[in-house]
């Protein structure tokens, strides 16, 4: 996919995400604590049909499973030697859950879990490599964009869009997470990354997780302001309550969905779900 491409696509919208991942992926019992990249690989079924279903209930763009797929968080599990094969394995299941619909493949990268200099001991142009090994193997896997999402650190974010356009010419999606405070916990806010990543030639920024979709649409105001490229928006699906040890998210569909409309009066182009999200969540969305 060309800049050009994504750009159209973009004012031919809005563009709809896909939902949650992780969490429906646990309720169709994947444990805790096991290498989730590797977990779906041995139930490749259960990612194919969720995708299929998000792709079904209008989603444009699906996010492939390689979020955590990075030479650092494999090594965790043993596995960083399995890297490649691993990553176009993980490009290739939602490929196929795309096979037949116009829906895209964004190869997926997020945080390694390792501080940055001088926080920590991971170097810059260290970490530019890191991600560039992951994003050189998802791009010659076929992906059509990359997002880079769930970040914390505008570090790390322009470590990885440095990383891909060194690999690359694919268009690439950043998102971030922030706090009640509208700040990230590295202390970065929206505005701040919006003007700081599209000058580093993102082709949209945005945010996710972080929250519901009504509270998430300030930020996207705030956003708007500085914005000369598209806003991401994928919320979570309300604030999660814990009962009896575990996470949940109580907002129905139809509800989600009277919320996330707030998010394209606010200014995002691009909407989809985070944590909690599922198939009738982006449904009911894609509907209203």
């Amino acid at each position: 996919m060309t800049k050009a491409e994504f750009t159209k696509l973009v004012e031919n919208g809005p563009v709809i995400l896909d939902g949650a991942t992780g969490t429906n992926l646990q309720k169709a019992g994947m444990p805790v604590g096991v290498c989730p990249e590797q977990w779906i690989l041995e139930n490749s079924e259960v990612l194919i049909d969720l995708q299929k279903r998000y792709v079904e209930a209008g989603t444009d763009i699906l996010f492939a499973p390689t979020f955590t797929a990075s030479r650092i968080k494999l090594k965790e599990y043993g596995l960083e030697d399995h890297l490649e094969e691993m990553n176009r394995k993980l490009v290739a299941l939602s490929k196929e859950a795309a096979k037949g619909t116009n829906a895209l493949v964004a190869g997926d990268l997020t945080m390694t879990g390792e501080q940055l200099y001088p926080l920590g001991d991971l170097m810059f142009e260290d970490l530019v490599d890191v991600y560039k090994e992951q994003a050189k193997i998802i791009a010659e896997a076929g992906a059509d964009l990359f997002v880079v999402e769930t970040m914390m650190s505008l570090q790390e974010c322009r470590a990885a869009v440095l990383a891909i356009r060194e690999v690359c010419d694919l268009p690439v999606m950043v998102s971030l997470t922030y706090n009640e405070d509208g700040r990230t916990l590295f202390g970065t806010d929206a505005c701040t990354a919006m003007v700081v990543l599209q000058s580093l030639g993102a082709d949209a920024v945005g945010i996710n997780c972080s929250t519901g979709p009504e509270q998430m649409a300030e930020l996207v105001r705030e956003m708007k302001e500085y914005a000369n490229i598209p806003i991401i928006a994928k919320p979570n699906d309300g604030m999660p309550e814990v009962v009896d040890g575990e996470t949940v998210y109580r907002m129905t569909p139809e509800e989600f969905a009277e919320e996330a409309k707030l998010l394209l009066e606010a200014g995002a182009g691009i909407v989809g779900g985070c944590c909690g999200t599922t198939p009738q969540h982006i449904r009911a969305f894609k509907e209203a």
